[in-house]
């Protein structure tokens, strides 16, 4: 069982891969990275230049890890740059490579996730394909960011409270404040969703804040940075909320938004008018806790400066709407298949 379940993922893995490589190659050769100031902060830590952006320089693990795989094997990827592409390339070509496996391995979790709602394979593959061929995948799996690893943090938690995952959990409360500082608005559907107890539940929050808040001040202390630099900064985003409000409802946002999902918004439509019932029936399998979630990524879009970019951790759940979607449209094709026949 355990071997059919790894041959299962492994293929799901694969195939998120050759969904995402082609796309993501291509989008990596044509941006000028020294244009986008992110790329610039990731690939600066990557150099361990720490003079950097104080919302950004905390998230060291993918530049660290980028910059190991810069090392071993960047002399043989830098003989593969295309002639056109603007600066070093070894450097974002081991960003690419580990943000293109982490992007995948979110696009298993969200197979998995579609699943342990009783999607079958074939419609919970479908719904990861709304990630997968999401225009902002492409740059997340491409470019040097760090935006895959708080994808999949997102997807342990969810899918760890689903299936009452420890492990799961437990990687998403270490790793979560190391991703992205975003993760304190996740934090909290672990503590009142998940089925550890509360008391271990402080304890693990504790131990990860400790650990967080000891290897920031360590850094700080190495690199020269005053202490609380990092959290003013944080906390000035909050200045962004009311015109972030306003921004929310024009046409040209609510767009943006809808095209993050692009034509994949007629699978729910064609599914609600196939069957009457089918909306409130799907909206009752969804759990509670996915309210919250979607609060949670309401306030993060609302404290970026993107907001459709920040729309797209919402991804696991609208890939399940859409895996229920192309189940009830499969089971309406072949009730009229039936029909045919029985008329002939």
């Amino acid at each position: 069982m355990k071997h059919k379940i790894l041959n299962e993922h492994t293929l799901v893995f694969l195939f998120c891969m050759a969904v995402i490589l082609g796309p993501a190659i291509a989008t990596l050769f044509a941006f000028d990275l020294t244009h986008y100031p992110d790329c610039r902060t990731y690939l600066g830590l990557a150099d361990f230049n720490f003079n950097q952006s104080p919302v950004r320089r905390y998230r060291v693990i993918i530049p660290f890890a980028a910059s190991v795989i810069n090392y071993i094997a960047g002399g043989i990827a830098g003989k593969f740059a295309p002639s056109y592409f603007v600066g070093n390339y070894s450097l974002p070509f081991s960003f690419f490579i580990i943000n293109t496996m982490l992007t995948a391995y979110f696009g298993v979790l969200i197979y998995q996730y579609c699943k342990a709602f009783g999607i079958d394979k074939v419609s919970s593959l479908v719904g990861t394909l709304v990630m997968l061929t999401c225009r902002y995948t492409a740059p997340i799996a491409a470019l040097p960011l760090v935006d895959s690893l708080f994808c999949v943090v997102i997807a342990l938690s969810l899918l760890g409270i689903k299936r009452k995952n420890t492990s799961m959990l437990l990687w998403a409360i270490f790793l979560g404040p190391f991703a992205k500082e975003a993760f304190i608005f996740i934090a909290p559907l672990i503590f009142f969703f998940s089925h550890i107890p509360k008391k271990k539940l402080l304890l693990f929050f504790l131990l990860s804040g400790i650990l967080v808040f000891t290897c920031r001040y360590l850094y700080d202390l190495h690199t020269l940075h005053p202490a609380t630099g990092g959290l003013r900064a944080d906390l000035y985003h909050l200045y962004r909320i009311k015109s972030s409000v306003r921004k929310l409802f024009t046409i040209s946002t609510i767009l943006k938004l809808l095209l993050t999902i692009g034509f994949w918004l007629l699978a729910p439509i064609l599914a609600a008018f196939s069957q009457k019932s089918w909306l409130t029936g799907m909206l009752r399998q969804l759990d509670k806790y996915l309210i919250w979630f979607m609060v949670s990524v309401v306030l993060q879009m609302l404290l970026s400066g993107s907001m459709e970019r920040m729309f797209y951790l919402a991804m696991p759940l609208i890939c399940v709407i859409v895996g229920f979607s192309i189940e009830q449209l499969k089971k309406t094709l072949a009730l009229e298949s039936i029909q045919n026949e029985q008329c002939h």
